[in-house]
This record gives C-alpha cells, structure tokens and sequence, in this order.
C-alpha cells in the first residue's frame, strides 16, 4: 500500500528540556544579601534550589506517573461497569481477534481500550463522529500491544480520523494512513475493510499501530510509553528480521507483501500485519520469524488465550 506511512522527525518541532543549572540562569529572582550573622549564604540557597529540582523533579514525575495511571483506571473500570455490554457487542462484531478471548482476557482487553481511549483525543476530519469509532480504533492499538506492559502508546496523543484516502504535504500518491510526531492518522474507510477480512494480511489498522508503536520507542523524544524490555527484545527480533528484510531487498519472495522491502519500517509493520492476518502460514513458512514477533510481543495469536503465560499477571 504505497504511501501508507509517512515517518517525520522535525528539528524544528523540538524542544529543548532544561537539563542543567546553566539552562536556568537568569530566571531566578535576585536573592536578598545576607543581613545577620548566621544567616543562610545565597549560595547555598541556590545550590539546595537545584538540589530540590533535580533530585526532587523525577520523584514528583514518577508520582505524577502512578497516579495518572491509577486514575485512568478507575475511570476505565467505571466506564467498562457501565458499558461491557454494548462494546463487547461492538467489538465481538468488528474485532475477530478480540471475539477468540474468553470473558476473563476480553474484561482484561476492554479495560485498556477504554484506558487508551481516555488518554487519547480523537480529531474528526471531513468525516462525521461515531461512537464506533474510537473503541475499535483503540482497540487496534490494544491489539498488537495486548502482551505489553506499556500499552498506552505515550507521546502520541492524538489520534486523526478521514474519511478516505487523502493528500499529505506535497506527495502525490494518496495515504491511507500514516504517523508522525503529531499523532496517529487513519482512514475509516481502509480500517474498517482491514479488519473485515482478517486473512488477507492488509490492516491499515494494525499496520499503522504497529508503526505508532515503533515511533514512541525509537523516534520520538524521551516519553512514559518507551518500553525497555520491549526495545531490548526488538534488538533480539532484529537479528532474525534484518536478513530477511535485506533478502526480499534482493528480489526475495516471501509471504510478507512486497511492500515490506520499501524499507526496515515498512518490514515491520507489514511484518506485524501478517503475524496477525496469516498467523499459521507465517508459522509454517516463516517460522523464525513468527516465534521472533511471538517473543517481541509477549503473546502468539494462534494459542486459544493469545498471551503467553509470564504476561498473564
């Protein structure tokens, strides 16, 4: 699907975050001379000033952390008390993956969408808003990240929903979605064919998450959603992907789309997309390459429960 994905990292955008004394010079109010024996020297003031800052500033971040998540899970567990029934009605109808779950594995599926929903603000362009649309676009997410212990995609706040295939800057091959540092953009009409044929191993859906999730990892600036372990088991994934990638560069056939040699992004997205839409013919003929993506991403679609068992906590 050319065009799909557009990846842009603009310096321009960047904002630098202080990160020594030196960038905070001359936003100090000026500090009143000592006027008494005893008192305290200005320097030390200063000096316990940027003591508090740096030592203090990362303990109130991770406060801030645990207890944003906390709240996001009370407000996920209300909302999913007062509306289990239509969205799992919702989602059984649109989601095959998520229809595969028993009760227990859907409650624990349902509460990170409504969790991912509550953190994520939903722009509506040239199209009219549906309840819909939201759960099952997070739903996707939650997909592919269903194994994970940082599921809420962090840093990409925004999540913008077309129509159809649309026009980006000045390219001229349409998209049908794409992410950037702006947030996540899809076209309805292209995720909701993805996931109405789940075999045929185009999800703009999951392939454009699967993209969101790379982004919030290895390109975007220093964020709550970075998952160590995750980019540690991406290196040990690497190490099986990489060659076939560079095969298919070759002229190489695989079951993967061709679309995957565009280029090492493409890869894995289209790599993800068939882990999930041709799990048995990916396990039989791309075998290394299944149990790679199985391990990246703590679970195995064709197991009845989807998760492996150390993530089932």
């Amino acid at each position: 699907m050319p065009g799909d994905t557009l990846v842009v990292l603009n310096n321009v955008d960047t904002v630098a975050i202080p990160d020594s004394p030196m960038a905070y010079k001359g936003s100090l109010p000026p500090l009143r001379p000592v006027e008494a024996a005893g008192g305290v020297d200005p320097v030390w003031l200063v000096l316990g000033f940027f003591l508090l800052l740096f030592v203090g500033g990362p303990l109130l971040a991770r406060f801030w952390k645990r207890y944003r998540h906390r709240r996001l899970q009370r407000e996920a567990l209300e909302g999913l008390d007062s509306n289990y029934a239509k969205y799992d009605e919702w989602l059984a109808g649109y989601n095959n993956y998520y229809k595969s779950l028993d009760t227990p594995l859907r409650k624990r599926f349902l509460l990170r969408v409504i969790e991912f929903m509550e953190t994520k603000h939903f722009e509506y362009i040239d199209i009219t808003p549906d309840e819909k649309m939201p759960l099952l676009i997070s739903a996707a997410a939650i997909q592919i990240t269903f194994g994970l212990d940082k599921y809420l995609l962090d840093f990409l706040d925004t999540i913008y929903v077309l129509q159809h295939d649309y026009h980006y800057g000045m390219y001229k091959t349409p998209f049908v979605g794409h992410v950037n540092r702006n947030g996540i953009y899809l076209s309805w009409d292209n995720f909701l064919r993805g996931f109405a044929d789940d075999s045929d191993g185009d999800n703009v859906g999951i392939h454009e998450m699967a993209h969101a999730l790379a982004y919030v990892n290895f390109m975007a600036d220093e964020n709550d959603g970075e998952d160590d372990e995750f980019k540690e088991r991406f290196r040990a994934f690497s190490q099986v992907a990489r060659p076939i990638f560079e095969n298919m560069q070759q002229g190489g056939d695989t079951i993967l789309d061709g679309y995957a040699a565009t280029n090492y992004n493409e890869f894995w997205a289209v790599s993800v997309e068939t882990f999930f839409e041709k799990s048995l013919r990916m396990k039989v003929q791309m075998p290394e390459l299944y149990n790679a993506l199985c391990t990246l991403l703590r679970q195995d679609p064709l197991l009845e429960g989807k998760l492996q068992e150390n993530t089932l906590s």
